[in-house]
């Protein structure tokens, strides 16, 4: 019996969703919601019902539950607004409120066979020849079905294959958990799609070619690597191969002393699965790049505006804005593109660059949608916390950083967006050691990284330093960089202080330096510290 609503069909026979004939991505969990639904569609089905047919009865938290009816209803295209599909009947449960139409199989349908479905890790038969295998996607929830009217986000798909044993002293056991950790690491990352260990792991052998391993699993790219015992050092080897050429786009080499073996493969694996997340970004870039306007979808308009946000370059801000605006167009359940509107909406105020009105209040909607898009994107949640700083609600600013940094550790923007504001205003204690996290994952990060520690050094009174952090910042349109250097000439006594506090004027003519940085919280007696060190570089007043 085939379910047909809308665009959609379900199929219990084969485990599929489909919309206009093609496999949708769908947990096994999720999947089960929903056909649970859809066969009790006569009643309310309430948590408790829904927790017996499909968790057998475990306990299950409400979070657990209202993510998986979160995900049903991004899987069908609905949401919490609409509930076209999906209604909550409040303090009873949930009922499948689509018009339904049931149908045997048919020609339409008949030769459609699962080529992904969303998985935790969902298992497949080890045994299975993998010539057939049903790709199974690692555990995050499935992106928003695509309407008629708007192009969903078409983002990258990675394979990571089951790291190889190079040498003696080492088990299978060790290799396969250093693998399964690494998709673990990398399904925190959003905008990337990594097919669960459970379809890679057909392939341990590698008795077939790597791209025809990529064909099979329907990756864009392959992650393979060899763990190496030596003496007491573990070193592990990890490279980025893309599919369509065989081309390997990026290799490193871990080298790590075995004292704890469970502490070295986490160290390890985070390192690597930072890395990866970084370096496909830049990759996919580099591909969206070759693309016309016409050409771009939602994620590939993400990536272009990526370019401001990486360099702060106020010339590329507007082209930005209206890029994540034509992203959110294309995709308006696209969560990513949602949270980074917010974060170029916030420069208008933080920086005052191409400013329109309410630049806060259109910062707070997008971050708040986009954490009701994806209540589990780590960087909603981190560009939410960030608006909530500039509306000067610290407890909030706190709270969502520290969900923000709980859903993704690894991901060092995170780390160093979350360190830096902390810093700002003055939390040092446990700003400083993020930013110093965020730079070790990422060892080519920006120069606005440093701040950090620009700020604790002048705290400090090592003016010296600080201006060798200016310096690692390099950032010469950023008026806080030459706020931060014409203070530290100033409290050395340095000629070209003055010059450097002319710089400042010139980069945000008539711009009290007190007004920024009662802006950006810093604390007053920080204020008054930077103030003492401006006016002796030849501020006024």
């Amino acid at each position: 019996m085939i379910y047909r609503f809308g665009a959609f069909a379900i199929d219990p026979s084969i485990f599929e969703l489909r919309q206009h004939g093609k496999p949708v991505p769908i947990e096994p969990q999720v999947f089960n919601v929903l056909l649970h639904l859809i066969q009790n569609r006569d009643h309310v089905v309430s948590r408790e019902e829904l927790i017996a047919a499909v968790w057998d009865g475990r306990v299950v938290s409400d979070t657990t539950l209202s993510s998986r009816i979160f995900a049903a209803r991004r899987a069908v295209g609905d949401s919490g607004e609409a509930q076209q599909v999906i209604r909550t009947i409040s303090r009873r449960g949930f009922r499948f409120v689509a018009e339904l139409n049931c149908h045997g199989e048919d020609s339409e349908d008949a030769g459609a066979t699962s080529q992904t479905e969303a998985g935790q890790g969902g298992a497949a038969d080890p045994h299975a020849d993998p010539g057939s295998v049903r790709v199974l996607i690692a555990d995050m929830p499935p992106p928003a079905a695509a309407t008629d009217t708007h192009q969903a986000a078409v983002m990258p798909v990675l394979a990571v294959l089951p790291f190889k044993i190079a040498s003696a002293g080492l088990d299978e056991y060790f290799c396969d958990g250093l693998t399964e950790d690494i998709i673990s690491n990398l399904t925190h990352f959003r905008e990337l799609r990594v097919i669960a260990s459970g379809s890679s792991f057909h392939f341990k052998s590698r008795d077939v070619p790597l791209p025809e391993i990529a064909a099979r699993l329907g990756a864009d790219y392959i992650v393979d690597g060899s763990v190496r015992r030596e003496g007491d050092r573990l070193r592990v080897a990890v490279e980025l191969i893309e599919a369509a050429t065989g081309v390997s786009i990026w290799a490193d080499r871990y080298d790590r002393p075995m004292d704890d073996i469970f502490a070295v493969q986490d160290a390890v694996t985070q390192m690597i699965a930072a890395s990866l997340g970084v370096r496909m970004q830049d990759t996919a870039l580099t591909r969206a790049l070759r693309k016309s306007p016409s050409e771009l979808d939602a994620y590939d308009c993400l990536l272009h505006a990526r370019r401001y946000t990486a360099t702060l370059n106020e010339a590329m801000h507007a082209e930005a804005r209206d890029l994540l605006e034509k992203a959110i167009a294309l995709d308006p359940n696209y969560a990513e593109a949602h949270a980074l509107l917010a974060n170029v909406y916030l420069a208008e105020h933080r920086f005052a660059a191409n400013p329109r009105p309410e630049p806060i209040e259109r910062a707070l909607e997008m971050a708040l949608k986009a954490v009701q898009l994806d209540p589990h994107s780590a960087y909603a949640h981190c560009w939410l916390a960030i608006v909530h700083y500039f509306r000067k609600d610290i407890g909030k600013f706190e709270a969502e950083a520290a969900r923000a940094l709980d859903l993704n550790p690894t991901d060092p923007e995170i780390l160093a967006e979350v360190g830096h504001y902390l810093s700002f205003m003055g939390a040092f204690d446990r700003g400083v050691p993020l930013s110093r996290r965020a730079q070790a994952l990422n060892p080519l990060h920006p120069g606005w990284y440093h701040f950090s520690f620009a700020r604790l050094h002048y705290r400090e009174r090592d003016y010296e330093e600080t201006l060798i952090d200016v310096q690692r910042i390099s950032m010469p349109d950023f008026f806080w960089t030459h706020l931060i250097n014409a203070a530290a000439l100033g409290q050395l006594g340095r000629a070209e202080a003055p010059d450097a506090l002319a710089r400042m004027h010139e980069v945000r003519p008539g711009v009290s330096a007190a007004a920024e940085m009662d802006k950006w919280n810093v604390p007053a007696e920080d204020q008054a510290h930077i103030l003492e060190g401006l006016r002796r570089a030849g501020l006024e007043g």
